[in-house]
């Protein structure tokens, strides 16, 4: 049985998130050429799903169904111990509203980067 095709923003949101480790897995085998046109036509609006097909293996496509964010979500702090929001503190999304990935700042408090589009995420409310 085929697997269920991603909608587009659940590619944007896998193509997005794996976009960095893509491009370093490009940079050593020698096809960071393509990679960069594929990533540039999803910029511009081209399918992401597509290039989701042609990037990613088999054993994403089933990722990308049931991807629903970091995983770390599922970390706690010890019991008892609560930590106060630092500045800036929150959940950042799509700066263009086209797909559902969602970050926190890092550990050092950098805003999350949009890779699909190579910008800062902006706050989500």
């Amino acid at each position: 049985m085929a697997a269920e095709e991603p909608t587009e923003a659940e590619a944007l949101t896998l193509w997005c998130a794996r976009l960095p480790g893509l491009r370093d897995h490009a940079r050593s085998s020698g096809v960071a050429d393509r990679l960069d046109r594929d990533a540039a036509r999803v910029r511009e609006g081209g399918s992401a799903r597509r290039a989701v097909r042609k990037w990613l293996q088999d054993e994403d496509a089933q990722a990308t169904r049931n991807w629903s964010g970091r995983e770390l979500l599922g970390l706690v702090g010890f019991p008892g111990a609560m930590r106060s929001p630092t500045v800036g503190a929150g959940t950042y999304g799509c700066p263009f509203d086209r797909c559902d990935r969602t970050e926190g700042r890092d550990a050092q408090g950098h805003v999350p980067v949009c890779h699909a589009f190579g910008t800062a995420m902006q706050p989500v409310e």
